[in-house]
């Protein structure tokens, strides 16, 4: 996570160059922006020859940035032979350099013409810094140190949060710090734990790393308080999924095993509270002297915890047995099933959520993946097919969006990161979903998430789970693959098209274990462009989950729900299956059943709680923000349904 105090001041400076325009040769600065966006080479040519390369934008941005960023290395060879400043710094202070960190071929090209491999933008960013938070990266890292880069404890916590093994070995052995802390006071240690590095943690404690350092208590700021992720330890964050031998390193070299965070959580606690638990570690964690008599801030013991899951294998580490699933309240009289019209249901719900957006924005100071991006996503499905819905919140949503990603473009090309990379793949299936034309904005997205993709080809984020939405790597690989797919920029194709392939065979090749995972997996597969043979295989998988209720539930062992039986029916309509199928009908009057008067869907919560309360505007309490996300697949689906019953309307208008 980055310092949002000083990520937002950078964010405003960038929202205004967003806004803004152009001043020096506006048109010739936008004219070389799309030319090597695109990968038009004739223009750029034509651009090279009359009017030079030594144009700036209003913040003194020059095309060799635009090339390193955007452009294919035949733009960026181009723009370098013409004379280009190679060591240009705009006004955030970055680099060419630093734009082009991730492609090994132009960082050559660069430093071959003679970049600062030392220069250091206004957010403190190093070209080395860069390429060590870019996993893959460690022959551009061990590039960099040959040709003078300065090293220190901060690209090794880089290389260790981008789990890169090969560099943070580059790095410990010129004998960098190893107990540097990241801006919220993680250590080295810390992200190795969490990655499940098992190699990196082994070197790092052999190298003298303090099992038992502490981040800080308070760090990330929301407009309602301080965020609850603090005073976090090694063994805090190797027990969310970082595995038994892990675990176990870290407990014989002295880790503490009841040491808590500011939610009053232990590493048992964490251990379970996921849809991903690892039997291994809790029966380690119980084992080696856990407390199972300690209570979070919420008076919930490990055990309350492993009782939220109902997972078998974890509750027999507690000696106790799977409870049987409460079925899902059903509001609408069976007596009635089948003679319910998805399309008021659907409006309902689109009305609540719309309500329940604003609300949660000026409550709380900012959007949220289950507040507005999904809820954008509902009400763009239920336009789409005439579903009635407010147009003036409808293009305050959108707005506000791209405002707050226009807002983040030259942090996002720093790698800014927002607090976790779902932010921006949600805020990409939002822009997706409203057919949001690419720019400068979405280029920048673009930009910060291919860097934040593992070599493996997923995306990952190992400091807690938040089931179901931010559990797991299922969802963030599926839409870091569909954000490639639709928003990549041309000039980048090959790049990106390898970057593509290889999340979808990191999809492929893992076992979902939860439905999330398992429409995830199927999603990104397609988006990938998968076979249509194994488009219907996935149909199938998820035919053979539906229960006798006609829903379906996030895992095995807990109810059926509206979240997971509108993510489905989402996922079903992806992959192409008729919303007239009796599959999916059953799902609808699932939903048509379940639903609250005020349109909504009650999902109770099983995440640990970090945000700050506040009410949104939405019922259920402290259930509400994953209810609205539950809303919102739920009010997808209906939407989806409402195309025959429109056309079997107009048919027998026309009739009369």
């Amino acid at each position: 996570m980055r310092n949002q105090l000083r990520m937002g001041a950078l964010a405003l400076v960038g929202g205004l160059l967003a806004v803004s325009g152009f001043s020096q040769s506006p048109e010739t600065t936008e004219q070389y922006y799309e030319s090597i966006r695109k990968n038009d080479m004739p223009m750029l040519h034509a651009l090279v020859n009359t009017k030079g390369v030594k144009v700036k934008d209003k913040y003194n941005t020059t095309p060799l940035h635009y090339a390193a960023a955007n452009g294919s290395v035949e733009a960026l060879k181009t723009i370098l032979s013409a004379g280009a400043e190679v060591n240009a710094a705009n006004d955030f202070g970055a680099t060419p350099l630093m734009w082009g960190i991730t492609e090994p071929e132009k960082v050559r090209l660069l430093v071959g013409a003679g970049a600062d491999v030392n220069a250091k933008s206004k957010m403190g960013r190093t070209a080395l810094y860069l390429a060590c938070a870019n996993d893959g990266s460690s022959s551009t890292v061990r590039f960099l140190v040959e040709h003078g880069a300065k090293v220190d404890g901060l690209a090794l916590v880089a290389a260790a949060q981008s789990n890169d093994l090969a560099s943070l070995r580059i790095l410990l052995e010129k004998n960098v710090p190893v107990n540097e802390k990241d801006e919220a006071g993680r250590t080295p240690l810390m992200w190795a734990a969490g990655n499940g590095n098992l190699k990196a943690v082994e070197m790092l404690l052999a190298k003298g790393a303090d099992v038992n350092a502490v981040s800080l208590e308070k760090f990330e700021m929301a407009k309602n308080g301080p965020l609850a992720i603090g005073n976090l330890t090694a063994l805090m964050l190797a027990s969310v999924g970082g595995g038994p031998d892990v675990v176990k390193m870290l407990l014989d070299a002295g880790a503490k095993i009841n040491a808590v965070d500011v939610r009053q959580m232990t590493p048992l606690m964490t251990s379970v509270a996921t849809d991903h638990p690892d039997a291994r570690t809790v029966h380690l964690l119980i084992q080696r002297g856990s407390d199972l008599s300690m209570k979070d801030n919420t008076g919930a013991t490990a055990t309350d915890w492993a009782k939220k899951y109902n997972s078998p294998a974890i509750l027999r580490e507690f000696g106790l047995t799977r409870q049987k699933a409460e079925n899902a309240r059903v509001i609408v009289p069976t007596s009635i099933l089948g003679k319910l019209d998805p399309e008021p249901a659907a409006a309902r719900a689109i009305a609540t959520l719309q309500k329940g957006s604003a609300t949660f924005f000026k409550e709380g100071g900012c959007g949220a993946c289950h507040a507005a991006n999904l809820t954008s996503m509902a009400v763009n499905a239920a336009y789409a097919n005439h579903v009635p819905v407010n147009l003036e919140a409808k293009a305050g949503e959108i707005k506000g969006a791209q405002l707050f990603l226009a807002g983040l473009q030259q942090p996002l090309l720093q790698r800014g990161d927002p607090p976790v990379v779902d932010i921006l793949l949600y805020g990409g299936m939002q822009m997706v979903s409203e057919n949001v034309v690419p720019d400068a904005s979405t280029d920048a997205l673009v930009h910060n998430v291919v860097a934040q993709q593992r070599a493996a080809g997923n995306w990952h984020f190992g400091i807690m789970g938040r089931p179901p939405m931010e559990d797991g790597d299922f969802s963030r690989t599926a839409m870091g693959i569909r954000l490639l797919q639709v928003y990549g920029q041309p000039g980048r194709k090959a790049e990106l098209q390898k970057r593509i392939e290889r999340a979808a065979r990191w999809l492929a090749a893992n076992p979902p274990k939860t439905t999330e995972d398992l429409n995830m997996q199927l999603l990104g597969l397609k988006w990938a462009g998968a076979s249509r043979r194994i488009t219907e295989a996935g149909i199938r998988r998820l035919m053979v989950l539906q229960r006798e209720d006609g829903g379906w539930g996030q895992t095995p062992d807990i109810a059926t729900d509206s979240y997971a039986t509108g993510q489905v029916l989402y996922t079903l309509h992806e992959l192409g299956l008729p919303v007239t199928d009796p599959i999916y009908r059953r799902g609808v009057q699932y939903l048509l059943q379940t639903q609250a008067a005020d349109g909504t869907w009650h999902v109770k919560s099983r995440a640990a709680k970090f945000q700050p309360y506040f009410e949104s505007g939405l019922p259920y309490g402290h259930d509400q923000w994953i209810s609205a996300a539950a809303t919102s697949w739920a009010a997808m689906a209906l939407s989806y349904a409402t195309g025959p019953q429109q056309v079997a309307r107009r048919l027998a208008q026309s009739v009369k």
